[in-house]
């Protein structure tokens, strides 16, 4: 009996694409045998997460397209149309080396031109959504997927499925349910503390920084670890938290990172 062939299409952000490979490493848990090859884009993050991950990884070239009309976000936008005129046929490519069986898409642009290839070559597609408010290329492909996943139910809301939507929640590491809560502790060096993680994706991460600078202004002298991520839009906040006297490097009070 032939194995299973699964082409995930993902890109953008680690919200898209760390989901995808949680999804994957429990296909992979429950049909051993399956095979795996991961679409997304050269220059963004699942170029290295996916191999890190241990899953076949190619590229398609496609870029996503500017809102704001600037001169400079113009020609961008131009350069993205003949970039998606070029994917299609990129992807069909793809799909035709790899013969999936059914392929999926976890958001961001990339997952556009595969997964429409896709319906064009008569395979099953799959979409899953992350957010309550779907991205532009999901609402898209809801309409002719065979399968809509969504994280939060509210999601529907924005969204013309073809099928009745199924509800999963968000897939997430399995070594999370597994870490031993003090082997943990004791990696993190923080002892006896109270620790509080801070984290947030894309154009939310704005928000987070500004309420964590907040939280450390009131509890830097108390027994509190900070374990805070800025984002990649958040580069100022060491210098935010250097400007208040605080130290991002001090790893006996904090762990300030991207």
């Amino acid at each position: 009996e032939a194995s299973v062939r699964f082409l995930f299409a993902v890109g953008g952000t680690a919200g898209h694409v760390n989901p995808a490979i949680a999804a994957a490493r429990e296909i992979r848990r429950m049909m051993p045998d399956a095979e795996f090859l991961f679409v997304g884009t050269a220059d963004k993050i699942e170029s290295r997460l996916v191999p890190e991950a241990g899953f076949d990884f190619t590229t398609i070239d496609i870029s996503g397209f500017q809102r704001k009309l600037t001169p400079k976000n113009i020609a961008r936008n131009v350069s993205t149309v003949i970039k998606l005129a070029k994917s299609g046929g990129d992807s069909a490519k793809i799909i035709d080396g790899f013969g999936p069986d059914v392929a999926v898409g976890f958001g961001g642009y990339v997952s556009g031109p595969v997964l429409k290839a896709a319906q064009k070559k008569g395979i099953p597609t799959a979409i899953h959504e992350q957010n309550s408010y779907p991205g532009i290329t999901n609402i898209e492909l809801a309409k002719r997927a065979d399968a809509v996943m969504l994280t939060d139910p509210r999601a529907a809301d924005y969204m013309k499925c073809a099928v009745e939507p199924v509800v999963t929640g968000l897939p997430v590491r399995q070594d999370i349910f597994t870490t031993d809560r003090e082997a943990a502790r004791a990696k993190l060096g923080v002892g006896d503390k109270t620790v509080l993680l801070s984290f947030g994706g894309s154009l939310g991460a704005a928000t987070i920084n500004s309420v964590a600078m907040g939280l450390m202004d009131r509890l830097w002298d108390s027994d509190v670890f900070f374990i805070h991520s800025y984002g990649k839009y958040g580069k100022a906040f060491p210098d935010d938290m250097a400007a208040k006297g605080r130290d991002p490097h001090d790893g006996t009070k904090c762990r300030i990172s991207e």
